[in-house]
């Protein structure tokens, strides 16, 4: 049994890593593209793009030890018989050490995940208690200008009585909006989840990753507060407020309607029309090509993992054991 599960664990884990590395070279030639897409589907996609190492390894990996598709999609071939088997390994050792690594991995993936969870909710709380209820949002009695939304499942918007004063009752219903947008998309939650997704690769990849789905995430709620008021008026909100709150020392910025990547999202904003929105069969055949090809992988990947087992395991025990 510890075979099995330690070759499933260090076949997964393999792929997982090489599918990584091949989704960051290939990230620079998609990552204009998603900025080309309507602000709504680029961030759903690129935080598609990120899980799918991890998703894609995992699917590959069960169909691999999965009777069904050994006998469908991988092709007969002997070793001291002809039944179809998974790439096992012999070494008591090495499949060990698979689950193992296997539980240090998703153990610090889930800890990472439910510790920011646990903060979240506290800073919620503690905000919460300090703060005063309006109509859809929450007063903070600072004269520093701030408004975010704060919260996984059940996000609240926070304002702050600096900002209330600062800005006019119609930069104040934007804002509101563009808030509420965050609040309705949970997109604190997608932000937490692209950066577990990315939390194994290196510091710099990561950085970038997560810059470019927190400029989607704004941009996407830039856009929604647009339809209710006009572009030019968002785009003239987003300036004056990144000019409030770089006046001020803003402790919690990276949570804020800070204009942070201002440029980006003006821009963006005043070329709306020109983003592309994907339509329904578009992202069928997204789907079909990703379930085409990891099925037509599964033949290549059965064999290079035997061949790999098997030179690990060249200490002079059988691959296969007799009794199969």
């Amino acid at each position: 049994m510890i075979n099995t599960v330690g070759s499933f664990s260090l076949i997964w884990l393999t792929l997982w890593c090489a599918l990584t590395v091949i989704f960051r070279m290939v990230y620079p030639l998609v990552r204009p593209k998603l900025f080309r897409l309507h602000p709504r589907h680029g961030v759903d996609l690129l935080l598609t793009w990120w899980a799918a190492p991890m998703v894609l390894s995992l699917l590959a990996s069960l169909m691999l030890f999965a009777p069904v598709f050994e006998n469908s999609l991988i092709s007969p071939h002997c070793h001291e018989n002809c039944i179809q088997h998974a790439p096992v390994t012999e070494q008591w050792a090495l499949a060990a050490f698979g689950v193992l690594l296997a539980i240090v991995v998703i153990g610090s993936l889930l800890i990472h995940f439910f510790r920011n969870l646990a903060k979240g909710a506290d800073m919620q709380r503690q905000l919460s208690a300090l703060s005063v209820s309006q109509r859809g949002y929450r007063v903070l009695p600072s004269e520093v200008p701030l408004v975010f939304t704060l919260g996984w499942w059940r996000p609240k918007v926070f304002v702050s009585k600096g900002l209330l004063e600062g800005c006019t009752a119609k930069q104040l219903a934007i804002i509101l909006d563009h808030e509420s947008a965050h609040e309705s998309r949970r997109d604190n939650l997608r932000l937490l989840l692209g950066r577990v997704f990315v939390l194994l690769i290196p510091k710099r990849w990561r950085l970038l990753v997560s810059s470019d789905l927190q400029v989607l995430c704004e941009q996407a709620c830039d856009f929604e507060a647009a339809e209710k008021h006009d572009a030019v008026s968002v785009a003239e909100t987003l300036v004056h407020v990144g000019r409030l709150l770089r006046s001020s020392v803003n402790p919690i910025s990276s949570l804020a309607f800070d204009g942070g990547d201002l440029a980006l999202r003006v821009k963006a904003l005043l070329a709306q029309n020109s983003r592309y929105r994907l339509q329904p069969w578009q992202l069928l055949m997204i789907i079909l090509v990703l379930c085409s090809a990891l099925m037509l992988a599964l033949d290549p990947l059965h064999h290079s993992a035997e061949q790999l087992i098997a030179w690990v395991d060249s200490t002079g025990t059988n691959f296969y054991p007799s009794d199969r």
